[in-house]
C-alpha cells in the first residue's frame, strides 16, 4: 500500500520507519526538507509539497505539532479541492472540538478524516511494537486496524472520530507535568548539594516514570530524545484549549508553557524535554 506521511519529527519519522520495515510503500513530507533525508536513504519517496503526497498515496497519515496546523495543511485553497475520495487518519495533537469541526470541513470536500493516539514512544514504533487508539467510522475501522497492525500490536477503536482526542487528553495533562515536577525535584535536590545517588534514588521513588527523564537531567545531556521542548509546548497549547474548554483553571499550565518556551528560547527547542532542568536550574531574570 502506498502510504504518505506529512510530518517527519521524532514519531512521524518512526512511523515512517516502522511502515517501510512492514514493506509499505511510504511517501513523506515535511516543511523542513532536510527531516526528510534520512527516511529517503532508508527507502521513502519525498514529496515536494503536501498536495502531492496525498495525491500519490492511498491513504494518508499526518503528523504535526497540532490542530491549527493540522488545518492550515488540510483546508487551505489549494489542499481542500483534492480530498475527495481521499482516506485521511490524524496523529497530531488535537481538542475534541477542533478534530470533531475539522473532520466534518474534510467531509464537506469528499474526504474521510479518522485520528489515532499513539501509546508508545518513538522506538517501540519503529519495531513494530505499536500500540493505538483510534476514532473513526465504523466503516473504516479494518481499513486503519489493517494499516496500523503493521506496525503494531493492537489496535483499540474508541468510537467516531473525536474519542481519541477525549481519551488522549488526560494523557496529556499527565505527560506535562511529569518531566515538570522531575526537573523541580532534581534542580533543588543540586542546589541543595544532594549526593546524586541520594536525589536520584529518592526522586525514583516519588515519581516512578521519574527513570524516563531524570537520567537526562543528571547528566545534563538532552540528545536522546523522547519528546521535544518544541513539542511540549504545542501540548500545553491543547491542555490550556481543553482546559479551557471544562472550565478548569489554566494559570499553572500557562506559567509550564512560559517554561517550556525558555527553554526553547536557550537553544533547547529540539532537545528533550528533559531540558527544561536547565532553565531552573540557572535561572536568569526573565525566569523569575
Amino acid at each position: 500500500m502506498k502510504i504518505s506521511i506529512l510530518g517527519t519529527g521524532l514519531m512521524g519519522a518512526a512511523l515512517t520507519e516502522g511502515l517501510i520495515n512492514a514493506s509499505h510503500d511510504v511517501i513523506v513530507y515535511n516543511r523542513t526538507i532536510a527531516k526528510t533525508e534520512p527516511l529517503s536513504a532508508l527507502g521513502a519517496k519525498v514529496a515536494a509539497t503536501p498536495v502531492e503526497a496525498i495525491t500519490a498515496s492511498d491513504a494518508t497519515i499526518i503528523m504535526l505539532s497540532d490542530g491549527v496546523a493540522l488545518r492550515e495543511m488540510l483546508l487551505n485553497d489549494v489542499t481542500r479541492v483534492l480530498l475527495k475520495g481521499k482516506k485521511i487518519l490524524n496523529g497530531s495533537t488535537t481538542t475534541y472540538s477542533e478534530i470533531v469541526e475539522i473532520a466534518c470541513a474534510v467531509a464537506e470536500y469528499g474526504g474521510d478524516l479518522a485520528e489515532m493516539t499513539i501509546m508508545v514512544s518513538p522506538d517501540p514504533l519503529r519495531n513494530k511494537q505499536g500500540r493505538f487508539m483510534i476514532g473513526c467510522k465504523t466503516i473504516d475501522e479494518s481499513y486503519w486496524t489493517e494499516i496500523l497492525l503493521s506496525i503494531g500490536e493492537s489496535v483499540n477503536r474508541l468510537g467516531d472520530v473525536g474519542e481519541a482526542s477525549k481519551a488522549e487528553a488526560p494523557m496529556i495533562f499527565a505527560s506535562i507535568f511529569i518531566p515538570v515536577t522531575v526537573a523541580y525535584a532534581a534542580a533543588v535536590a543540586a542546589k541543595m548539594n544532594m549526593p546524586q545517588e541520594l536525589s536520584e534514588r529518592y526522586i525514583n521513588m516519588a515519581i516512578p516514570t521519574a527513570e524516563y527523564v531524570l537520567p537526562n537531567m543528571l547528566a545534563r545531556d538532552y540528545s536522546k530524545c523522547m519528546a521535544t521542548v518544541d513539542s511540549y509546548a504545542s501540548a500545553v497549547t491543547t491542555a490550556i484549549k481543553t482546559a479551557e474548554s471544562v472550565g478548569v483553571p489554566t494559570k499553572i499550565l500557562k506559567d509550564i508553557q512560559d517554561l517550556f518556551r525558555s527553554a526553547a528560547e536557550r537553544g533547547f527547542a529540539q532537545k528533550d524535554g528533559s531540558s527544561i532542568f536547565e532553565v531552573l536550574f540557572e535561572p536568569n531574570a526573565n525566569d523569575k
